[in-house]
């Protein structure tokens, strides 16, 4: 049993987990990537080191404090997600699949044991998480007002009792596509270290970003949530068809983000732009408003296969 290897990941996972909240912004972006040690840990010394790792980390980050955080955050959250990955990736899975396992499972988790929590207290789910979100707008309203931030006061102000109804019937779609996203992140850099210790890994066989699209089948998924949404517009009284497309419009969206970043990184690397650059080009991208024409770019990518990454009919 690589006992020391087994210490160090948990060692990295759990030091991940404390720089988020000891260490402003860049404390915040080490926590997106708490799943990765275990993974790598996974895919190198097998099942039993990753779990027993797993279980190391989750008692050192329940060691600082707040152990409830730890069982729900760390464990249900990240520590679900790298086993999601590493079991996708030990299977040899498609890097869709990977992802999509890693991101559901952990926000199955916890939205079922919340829910359990609620309903053993006596509250309704759904009245819960209105309360919370309303409780969390004024205290931040107090706040900014204290600090004399007037115009954040008014802003916060504008947020009816319909937009709090709104933001929580789109919870699942928002924690869904969040948690897929930080899956697809932490596959990315867990494949990089793995590829980099052994070349020869399975996983080399996996397409990159600039040759990786999504399944051309799930373009009717996307047909089918427009349609939902349509109808919700159309017909008022269709408010569950209505927060049921709108709940899949984010991963689908993030999906098809993806894919039309997949394009671009084809082009910067046609280009010759050095890593780097092309990483900084995509931040930029991301951070600016011109991102939302990234996503109907994936949508085109079905159809014009800009790269020629698809296999010609009949193959």
């Amino acid at each position: 049993m690589p006992f020391r290897a087994i210490i160090t990941a948990a060692l990295q996972s759990a030091g991940l987990y404390a720089a988020g909240f000891l260490i402003p912004l860049i404390g915040q972006i080490a926590l997106l990537f708490v799943p990765v040690p275990i993974i790598v840990l996974f895919i190198r010394e097998g099942r039993r080191a990753g779990y027993l790792a797993l279980v190391l980390a989750s008692g050192l980050a329940a060691a600082l404090g707040w152990w409830q955080a730890a069982v729900l955050l760390f464990f249900l959250g990240f520590g679900l997600m790298a086993v999601g990955l590493a079991e996708g990736m030990a299977r040899r899975m498609k890097a869709e699949q990977a992802i999509f396992l890693g991101g559901v499972i952990p926000v199955a988790a916890l939205l079922l044991v919340l829910s359990l929590l609620l309903l053993k207290s006596g509250k309704n789910p759904v009245a819960a998480a209105e309360e919370y979100l309303r409780s969390t707008i004024n205290d931040a309203r107090d706040v900014y007002a204290k600090l004399g931030l007037t115009e954040v006061v008014q802003t916060l102000a504008l947020v009816t009792d319909r937009i709090v109804r709104t933001v929580v019937r789109l919870l699942p779609g928002i924690l869904l596509s969040t948690s897929l996203l930080q899956a697809a992140t932490c596959y990315g850099m867990a494949r990089v270290i793995i590829l980099r210790r052994d070349p020869a890994s399975p996983l080399a066989s996996q397409p990159t970003l600039a040759a990786w699209h999504a399944p051309d089948s799930l373009v009717w998924g996307l047909i089918v949530t427009l349609i939902l949404v349509a109808w919700g517009v159309m017909d008022p009284a269709r408010t569950t068809a209505f927060y049921l497309g709108l709940n899949l419009v984010f991963p689908l969206a993030l999906v098809y983000l993806v894919q039309g970043i997949a394009v671009l990184e084809h082009v910067f690397r046609r280009a010759r732009i050095p890593v780097l650059w092309r990483s900084i080009l995509h931040t930029v991208i991301l951070a600016l408003p011109v991102v939302v024409l990234i996503v109907p770019l994936g949508i085109v990518d079905i159809w014009a296969d800009f790269r020629k990454v698809r296999k010609p009919a009949g193959r």
